[in-house]
């Protein structure tokens, strides 16, 4: 039996969820500025749920009514004019089970037995509905509260992948989610920190803001995409299942997902669910969650809604993959580039099936952010599944309590400086042992020349022992043999091993070394590019890299880091030295032909062959890959379900082939 102390003690915990959440939702599709993530927000999210039903006789209907986990706390901004939905544009209640996805079908078949599902991402960005007159495109409204939106019409023809006119001629309202492309969200950080403005937290924060912003030239600039999913009314327009439905948005221009599936069973959901996890980190978009929908259209009515969910569809949301702990310590460690990153030594948590004791706390402006200090309780995941990260406090500090900036390089004690934006910081101590080593470290690498006996651990007793320094050191490892066999853990096999497999980089291509060297924002791929221009290591420092800057994707960023880089003195001597030992490395794509030399392509679609086949062919042939399409790209290799790519190509006059045009181009 609860006394009324315990009653009060469990309704102040729910009235406090409800308002920290409210406050959550208000930041997020008000503000376009999230307080937390959205880890931390589903965590606390179905906490609350979870108490209002295990106490719902503690509160009156009235209390509960509204509950952020029962109406959408979105409103419609002043900024715009302020637009009534035709049908309420609702949220979609989540699942993070099988066995609630099992309820949902139950509810199904309580209506009928007939039935099937289709299934799709669940795009994160912002609703919107657009409204077609005639087959013309007349009024775009966000979602608002569900009832109320916002006029964006003036922005959304902004949009290339909207269409403004269709060929279908009846009343027809469609309703998607706007969305910033991966790769476009990356450019406009860069484009945003070379300006000195501060960066957006996310591209879904991104899209929403631009489509919001009262300058419609901006939305332009930014190339906002979208995915149009569902037509209101559907049997209004003889569409009888999701499946058709789609169709038919494809039929008429309108951008849509490709990943979608038909499916019968909860297997096939479940089969769906698991594929995706892995698939939805190779798309071009963020997503959270999969949609699950009933196919057939007939039997939405009869489901009904809440007043902030439909029952004919339901979200699935991965497992927050969210720990708790405690921050013991935090330190400052130094990369290859003299970045600085902050960590954090924590309580050991158990998370995704291994112990965690360190996590990355990104720079000193995340910490001061989320107003981190040693001693605080708070939220780690594992940051794409692998990285520990912290990603906020458990309860919020009402003063300001972080820790505080470390002004000195921990290494060489050198001041350490901020970068143009002040955002990071840096060592600028070329000499800085740190430096050096995490330079060393990155040339055995799998990205740098890939010398696997070379591994951290062997390289940390290599330095401690004086044995190595520099590059060089490691080609010179061959006369010390001696020195090596008093090492512990060193014997005669490990030490052969060591010297063939560096040896061995004799036979590697040239990309692996130009990569390998750390010229400052020259990662794999464009050290791949550099590579099938200068075609050998002794080229690199005569070659004349302002002729590239024609190139889509270089500029005078890039060329600067490789000419400055390349007058160095120190980096000079690194190279001749090099060469002079046998390492004087050719472009492995020398021999092939240079019939697409400065072409540039994109690849979209389902191929006969994978993605990376045809990347490498047309490299091998001197042609550029990139990832997305730009006035610059020359051709698009476009495959079966071309999607939004095709689209902007065609819109660009942009050269489309297939995969039989290319094998022809290089004479195949």
């Amino acid at each position: 039996m609860n006394s009324n102390n315990d009653i009060e003690k469990i309704r102040k915990e729910i009235f406090d969820l409800q308002a920290k959440i409210s406050a959550w939702d208000n930041a997020y599709y008000n503000l376009d500025s999230p307080e937390v993530p959205d880890e931390i927000y589903d965590v606390e999210f179905n906490k609350l749920k979870a108490l209002e039903e295990k106490y719902a006789s503690f509160f009156s209907d009235e209390e509960l009514k509204n509950s952020p986990t029962r109406k959408i706390n979105a409103l419609a901004s002043d900024l715009f004019k302020k637009v009534k939905h035709k049908r309420p544009m609702l949220s979609l209640n989540k699942a993070y089970s099988l066995d609630e996805i099992q309820k949902f079908i139950d509810n199904i078949k309580k209506i009928t037995s007939d039935f099937s599902f289709f299934i799709e991402p669940k795009i994160d960005g912002l609703s919107i509905s657009i409204i077609y007159e005639d087959g013309k495109l007349v009024r775009a409204i966000t979602r608002g509260d569900g009832i109320t939106g916002e006029d964006v019409t003036a922005n959304v023809v902004q949009m290339s992948c909207i269409p403004k006119t269709i060929e279908y001629k009846e009343s027809l309202e469609v309703r998607g989610e706007v969305y910033l492309a991966i790769s476009d969200f990356e450019k406009l950080n860069l484009k945003l920190g070379q300006e000195n403005k501060n960066k957006l937290a996310n591209p879904r924060n991104a899209a929403a803001g631009t489509l919001r912003q009262l300058n419609s030239q901006i939305i332009k600039e930014r190339n906002l995409s979208a995915f149009l999913y569902y037509v209101v009314d559907p049997l209004q327009h003889n569409i009888k299942t999701m499946q058709e439905e789609h169709e038919f948005l494809k039929t008429y221009g309108f951008p849509v997902t490709h990943e979608v599936q038909h499916a019968n069973t909860l297997q096939d959901i479940e089969e769906y669910i698991r594929n995706f996890k892995n698939q939805k980190l190779l798309i071009d978009y963020e997503t959270d969650g999969v949609v699950i929908k009933l196919n057939e259209v007939q039997y939405f009515d009869k489901l009904g809604s809440t007043a902030k969910f439909p029952h004919y569809a339901i979200a699935f949301k991965y497992e927050p993959n969210v720990e708790t702990t405690t921050i013991k310590r935090i330190y400052a460690t130094v990369g290859r580039t003299g970045l600085v990153t902050y960590n954090a030594e924590l309580e050991p948590v158990e998370i995704s099936g291994s112990l965690v004791s360190f996590a990355t706390l990104n720079n000193f402006q995340y910490i001061k952010d989320l107003n981190l200090n040693e001693n605080d309780l708070v939220y780690i995941k594992k940051a794409g599944e692998i990285i520990p990260c912290v990603i906020g406090l458990i309860s919020g500090k009402k003063e300001i309590d972080h820790f505080q900036k470390v002004e000195f390089c921990p290494y060489c004690h050198n001041k350490l400086v901020d970068s143009e934006t002040g955002l990071e910081q840096f060592c600028s101590n070329d000499q800085c042992p740190e430096i050096q080593r995490r330079k060393l470290i990155h040339f055995c690498s799998k990205d740098g020349l890939d010398i696997n006996t070379m591994g951290e651990r062997n390289i940390d007793l290599f330095l401690k022992n004086s044995l190595i320094s520099n590059p060089i050191d490691i080609f010179n490892l061959k006369n010390k043999k001696q020195d090596l066999l008093k090492l512990n853990r060193m014997g005669e096999k490990s030490i052969e091993n060591i010297l063939i497999s560096i040896d061995e980089c004799k036979n590697k291509p040239l990309y692996k070394m130009i990569s390998a060297l750390s010229i400052p924002l020259i990662g794999v791929k464009l050290a791949k590019f550099v590579a099938s221009k200068i075609k050998s290591l002794h080229n690199l420092l005569n070659y004349d890299f302002s002729q590239l800057i024609d190139y889509h994707e270089i500029g005078d960023k890039i060329i600067n880091s490789i000419i400055s880089w390349i007058s160095n003195d120190f980096n000079k001597k690194l190279v001749e030295d090099i060469i002079n030992l046998g390492y004087d490395l050719k472009d492995e794509n020398e021999s092939i032909t240079n019939l697409l030399e400065n072409k540039s392509f994109v690849i979209t679609g389902t191929l006969g062959h994978p993605r990376s086949y045809f990347e490498r062919l047309i490299e091998k042939n001197g042609g550029l890959i990139h990832s997305s399409i730009s006035s610059k790209t020359n051709y698009l290799l476009a495959g079966e379900n071309a999607g939004s790519k095709l689209q902007k190509a065609n819109k660009l006059n942009i050269t489309i082939i297939t995969e039989e045009d290319l094998f022809k181009m290089i004479g195949q």
